[in-house]
């Protein structure tokens, strides 16, 4: 293994260890020998690779959104705007169930905001791209004459609070509704009010 495949491997188990660190204890409650015991690495290590715990967490903040960008865009073969954003809904939806531990790191982060400007741009950014990924979407179908006209950065902020409130409502409490059930609701009340009807 060369020496940079062992740092990027090296890189990645820390990331990793620091994911479940975040998901066990919380943002502010783990430590970098915390993180250490997970890797199964010397806090000398991890202080090599990263220069202190914010950088290590900016690093995992830009870790976890670019897998759910991935996650995203890897439906993007698809030409119909509708069933695209079909698809966006859906696999978002599907990260709250199955990536839980990265929508629980997300709202973590958010505690941050108001104490670390550092990271209120980290995650102001993180949505810019989700809201461009979206409004994209939604503007081909506008362009196609397939949505209503309007403002596609709006519609598509309405449709992230619309995925950020259920998903937050159910990782609290996961008995107060079927996940799945609220999620097709929500998927058809979305589309009811952008396709246009013929």
């Amino acid at each position: 293994m060369s020496r940079s495949d062992l740092a990027s491997e090296r890189k990645t188990q820390i990331i990793n260890a620091t994911i479940e660190c975040i998901t066990r204890y919380g943002y502010s409650n783990f430590s970098m020998q915390d993180v250490a015991r997970v890797a199964d690495v010397s806090k000398g290590i991890i202080h090599y690779y990263f220069l202190n715990k914010e950088d290590l967490m900016m690093t995992v903040l830009d870790h976890v959104s670019s897998d759910i960008e991935n996650l995203l865009h890897s439906g993007d073969l698809n030409s119909d705007p509708i069933t695209r954003l079909s698809n966006v809904i859906w696999m978002c939806s599907s990260i709250v169930q199955n990536k839980r531990e990265y929508y629980r790191i997300n709202m973590d982060f958010w505690t941050q905001i108001d104490q670390k400007e550092k990271v209120r741009q980290e995650v102001a950014s993180h949505y810019a791209k989700f809201r461009n990924s979206i409004a994209i979407i939604i503007q081909h179908g506008i362009t196609q004459g397939v949505f209503r006209k309007g403002e596609a950065l709006q519609f598509a902020s309405m449709i992230i609070a619309m995925i950020d409130g259920i998903a937050l409502q159910w990782l609290f409490d996961e008995g107060v509704f079927n996940y799945d059930e609220i999620v097709k609701n929500s998927e058809e009340a979305i589309l009811s009010f952008l396709v246009i009807k013929k």
